[in-house]
């Protein structure tokens, strides 16, 4: 392997920088490492590694082809497709609405996202984005519990849990609350909203399921430093989450590390219920619920195991733990007398083994199938962002390390087809290692050391060399130095691009083999277009003077239409064909292409001057702004995408393969000419 030198700034992170100096130092060539990046350095940086946190990397230089030079950074570039809660969500449901057999249809609790500022504005969501939240919300199942999380917050903060409409409007009447005191209290106030936040701030939020059923330990099972572990009749359910720790790797390679840690809550678990509720002031105990180490600093790492310590513990997330257990009667000749002491310790001596045969333990095996399901949820993760390609750009010259939180659910009944479901909670970058505390530390000193030997060290090598040759020849689903390979797929376009300027998004567009090819060429904004001949118009009643619904139907992709129009600006007939095309930008040349001079940055702005420069609304006669705001899938082929245009609403119904480059959430022009 030949020289290179190791740009490594982690100055908020002195766990994480310690980590990566000690993972460089095993390798067979050590690097010259810098601690900043010289003009010199930018303007000729050789064999680099950029082993540093996303603010202190330089991007133009992972985007650069200066020649004799080879980048290697830490972190993709775009990949808010995942580390974003909102995108996370919306990257999901558009895979599944794809490929509905994917195990992320039962690995992934069911979300909604929304985007608000004021909590006033949430009564217009309910029958918008939330309509089929707010059906399951008015059955008043006690439950069914839901938890809102911010989009863009981390650490546990904005958590809250809610049962009703009204609980949800209160918990952001709160944070509006909390606002108002923060501006005008100062530091007293940051101290006592705890996990609160400012939705003006945040905008996005998303609403998940809350999965009632989790996997439930006693940590104090697996004692820490030689300490006497409870006995069973002292155990509480306790629950947990699993941090795994992630590695993606070029364009691209996936891998998760076999170590995991189980994070767990401060208090015994119990069920959220109205009943719960602090007389004070009216608010659920977050406690038993919580299990985000960062919000029990307090406890240390007391309440963080390796998921292989669990073995042997007992299950008590059965149903029979929270009811009633009788107390057994010593067994004792007749007319004996026992004195209290051993009277209490034969009882307990009768109700652990009563215990024992209703608890079982948790076994090697249920470890090894819990990782298995981990393994193939990041896969599908992971293939589910590279299809949202404006969020998620894999680049062969760039790796990252993601903290993936997951719950595992038990089902407890007989005929359930797996008894412990692993679900995806999150991915967080740049994750908060120095929460699993000293005592596993080590785990981390051997995380970062393979991702040096399995990332770097052969990006570095020559071609042809035993180190090449050997990470070439890993299998997906083999494990080598504690990472398990879960994804091995070739990215199309996924190329480290010339220049030495940063380019858009679109540019670089990742576009993975298993898709099927986009309707319309990647050299344009339109994402799809066709011709569709009105089969019928208000055909349920004109209900407005100045607006119609028409419905119609296209020949060359045999797509479904329904649409809101103002028939003053645009007169159509029954019967009458017209050329429809839906586009993520004015523009005529794709964002970031090159020759995109500054004309472009307005040219989505309408101008009556004329002065916005010659887009596409120019070849068209009528042209609506709006956004996409919900997909169905009526089958494993057909889907249904819905926008609405300032109230205007359209459906579009057909093959998926037609609409893959349509994204929920995104906003987009609709253009019409006869």
């Amino acid at each position: 392997m030949e020289d290179f030198t190791a740009f490594v700034s982690w100055p908020s992170a002195p766990l994480t920088d310690r980590l990566v100096r000690g993972a460089l130092d095993i390798l067979e060539l050590r690097p010259t490492i810098v601690d900043s990046l010289s003009s010199d350095l930018v303007a000729s940086p050789g064999r680099l590694l950029q082993w540093a946190t996303y603010d202190a990397l330089d991007h133009d230089l992972t985007f650069s082809q200066t020649p004799g030079s080879k980048v290697l950074s830490s972190s993709y570039v775009i990949r808010k497709a995942l580390i974003r809660k909102h995108f996370l969500s919306r990257c999901i449901h558009n895979y599944l609405i794809k490929h509905p057999d994917s195990i992320l249809t039962w690995g992934a609790p069911r979300t909604w996202e929304l985007e608000l500022s004021f909590a006033d504005e949430l009564d217009e969501l309910w029958g918008d984005e939330l309509y089929d939240l707010s059906d399951e919300l008015e059955k008043n199942d006690p439950s069914k519990w839901w938890i809102l999380k911010p989009g863009m917050a981390d650490r546990g903060m904005g958590l809250r849990l809610f049962h009703t409409k009204e609980e949800l409007q209160a918990i952001f009447e709160e944070f509006e609350q909390e606002e108002s005191d923060e501006e005008g209290e100062g530091e007293a106030a940051v101290e006592r909203r705890d996990t609160a936040v400012v939705t003006s701030q945040l905008r996005h939020f998303v609403i998940q399921e809350y999965l009632g059923n989790p996997l439930l330990f006693d940590p104090a099972e697996a004692p820490l430093h030689g300490s006497q572990a409870p006995s069973l009749v002292d155990l509480h359910g306790h629950k947990f989450h699993l941090r795994v720790y992630c590695v993606a790797s070029g364009a691209i390679t996936v891998y998760m590390y076999d170590r995991i840690l189980a994070l767990f809550s401060a208090v015994p678990y119990a069920p959220p219920t109205k009943q719960q509720r602090d007389g004070e002031d009216d608010k659920l105990d977050l406690a038993p619920h919580l299990t985000n180490t960062s919000l029990q600093t307090e406890r240390g790492e007391a309440g963080v195991r390796l998921l292989d310590e669990l073995v042997n513990c007992h299950v008590l997330s059965s149903p029979t733990r929270t009811s009633h257990r009788q107390q057994p009667k010593p067994r004792r000749a007749m007319g004996q007398a026992m004195d209290v002491e051993t009277i209490r310790t034969a009882r307990k001596e009768e109700a652990e083994k009563a215990l024992e045969s209703q608890y079982q333990k948790f076994a090697a095996d249920d470890v090894s199938d819990i990782k298995g399901q981990i393994a193939d949820v990041l896969s599908e993760t992971f293939k589910a962002a590279v299809e949202m390609s404006v969020h998620f750009q894999p680049l062969p010259n760039a790796f990252e390390l993601y903290g993936i939180d997951f719950v595992v659910t038990h089902d407890t009944s007989p005929n359930a087809p797996r008894k412990f479901q692993v679900n995806i909670l999150e991915v967080n970058s740049e994750p908060a290692i120095e929460l699993t505390g000293p005592r596993l530390t080590w785990i981390l000193e051997d995380l970062f050391k393979s991702i040096a030997k399995t990332c770097v060290q052969p990006f570095f090598a020559s071609d042809g060399s035993p180190i090449r040759e050997d990470i070439s020849s890993w299998k997906v689903g083999e494990t080598r130095s504690n990472l398990r390979k879960c994804l091995d797929l070739q990215v199309r376009g996924a190329q480290v691009c010339t220049g030495r300027h940063l380019p858009s998004p679109c540019h670089l567009l990742a576009l993975p083999e298993i898709r099927a090819p986009k309707m319309s060429s990647n050299t344009s904004n339109i994402v799809f277009d066709d011709i569709f001949t009105i089969n019928a118009i208000d055909k349920e009643g004109k209900k407005f003077d100045r607006v119609s619904r028409l419905y119609a139907h296209s020949k060359n992709y045999d797509m479904d239409l329904t649409l809101d129009y103002n028939v003053e600006l645009f007169p159509l007939q029954n019967g009458q064909s017209f050329a429809l095309a839906l586009a993520s930008s004015l523009s005529r040349a794709p964002q970031g292409a090159a020759g995109a001079g500054e004309e472009d940055k307005d040219r989505d702005v309408w101008r009556p001057d004329a002065k916005g420069g010659r887009g596409l609304d120019d070849d068209y006669e009528y042209v609506m702004y709006g956004k996409v705001y919900r997909f169905d899938g009526g089958s494993a082929e057909i889907v249904t995408a819905y926008a609405s245009f300032g109230g205007l609403l359209m459906s579009l119904t057909g093959s998926f393969r037609h609409m893959t480059s349509i994204v929920l959430g995104d906003p987009v022009f609709i253009l019409l000419r006869r």
